[in-house]
C-alpha cells in the first residue's frame, strides 16, 4: 500500500492524543474535541470519515471488555430513535459544500463547549450550584431530551459529533456510571459501524485517508493508553475544564473564519453577542446571590 506523509497528518494525529485521553476516562469525546482541527486540516471530505474509523478499534476493545454492564432496553431506545437521523445526517453530509460543513461543525463545537464550560466552570465554581438529587421530569425537559436525541442522530451522521447532544439523553436514562460509560460505547459501536461502512461504501477511504489512520492510531492509542491507566489518578474536572477552554477556541475560530462577513454582519453579531453575554452574566450573578443566600440560611 502507497504511504503519504505530510506534517498535517501528524498533527492531526497529535490532537486524538487529548482526544482519546477524554474518551479513555469516559467513554466518549474522542471525536468531537479533535472536530475542528482534524476538519480544518484535512477537510471535512476527509476529516469525517477519519474521525469515524480512528475510534473502530478502540469502541470495540472497550465494548467486548464492559459487554456484561450495558443496558440493553436503553441502548436499543437511543438507537432506534437516532437512527432515521443517522440517515439524514449521511444525506446532507453529500449535499453542502465544505465551507458549510466547516461552518456548521464550528458551530457545534462551539455550543457544546459552551454547554460544558458552564456545567464543569460556571456551576461548581461561580454559582457554586449543587447538583440536585430529586429534580422533577417535567415534559418540557422531557422534550428537550428526546429533541437532543434526535438531533444528535443527524449531527452524528453527518459530522459524527454527535455524542454530546445524545448524552444529553443517556445521562438521565442509565444513572450508574458504569452503566452509562458502557451503554455509551456500545452505542458507538453500533453507529460509527453504520457510519464506517456507508463511508467505505461511498469511496471514502484513499491513499490519503488510510496514510493519516496510520498516523494517528498509534497517537490516539497512547491517550487511549493512559486515559484508561490514570482514570482514577487525576483530577478530570480540572482536565475538562480546560478541554473545554480550548474547544470553544478552536469551534469559535473554525466557526467564524469560514462565515463570509459583511460589515453589517460584524456589526449585528457584535451587538448581538454583547446583549446575549451581558444577558447571560447578570442570569449567573443573580443566581450566584441566591446560592449564598440559601447557605447563609442553613
Amino acid at each position: 500500500m502507497e504511504f503519504i506523509y505530510k506534517l498535517d497528518y501528524l498533527l492531526v494525529g497529535l490532537m486524538q492524543v487529548i482526544g482519546f485521553f477524554v474518551q479513555g476516562t469516559t467513554g466518549f469525546g474522542c471525536t468531537v474535541i479533535a472536530a475542528a482541527v482534524t476538519n480544518g486540516l484535512l477537510g471535512t471530505t476527509m476529516g469525517v470519515p477519519y474521525g469515524t474509523a480512528i475510534t473502530i478499534p478502540f469502541l470495540y476493545y472497550l465494548a467486548i471488555k464492559g459487554r456484561e454492564d450495558i443496558s440493553w432496553k436503553d441502548l436499543a431506545k437511543i438507537v432506534a430513535l437516532c437512527a432515521p437521523g443517522i440517515l439524514i445526517g449521511q444525506y446532507l453530509f453529500y449535499q453542502i459544500s465544505p465551507q458549510t460543513a466547516k461552518i456548521l461543525i464550528g458551530a457545534m463545537v462551539t455550543v457544546i463547549a459552551v454547554m460544558n464550560l458552564h456545567k464543569h466552570v460556571i456551576k461548581p465554581l461561580i454559582i457554586k450550584d449543587a447538583d440536585e438529587e430529586d429534580v422533577a421530569d417535567t415534559l418540557p425537559k422531557r422534550i428537550f431530551r428526546y429533541g437532543c436525541l434526535i438531533l444528535g442522530g443527524i449531527v452524528h451522521g453527518a459530522f459524527n459529533i454527535g455524542g454530546p447532544l445524545i448524552t444529553v439523553y443517556t445521562l438521565e436514562a442509565v444513572k450508574d456510571k458504569k452503566k452509562f460509560r458502557n451503554t455509551m460505547t456500545m452505542l458507538w459501536v453500533v453507529l460509527n459501524t453504520w457510519n464506517l461502512f456507508n463511508q467505505h461504501q461511498n469511496g471514502a477511504f484513499t491513499t490519503e485517508l488510510n496514510s493519516a489512520l496510520l498516523i494517528g492510531l498509534p497517537l490516539a492509542g497512547i491517550g487511549f493508553y493512559f486515559g484508561m491507566r490514570f482514570l482514577e489518578k487525576i483530577n478530570r474536572e480540572q482536565f475538562l475544564r480546560i478541554v473545554y477552554v480550548v474547544l470553544l477556541l478552536i469551534g469559535a475560530n473554525m466557526l467564524l473564519s469560514n462565515i463570509p462577513w459583511t460589515a453589517d454582519m460584524k456589526m449585528i453579531s457584535l451587538v448581538g453577542a454583547v446583549l446575549v453575554i451581558g444577558s447571560y452574566a447578570l442570569n449567573v450573578m443573580k443566581k450566584r446571590k441566591v446560592n449564598f443566600a440559601k447557605l447563609q440560611a442553613n
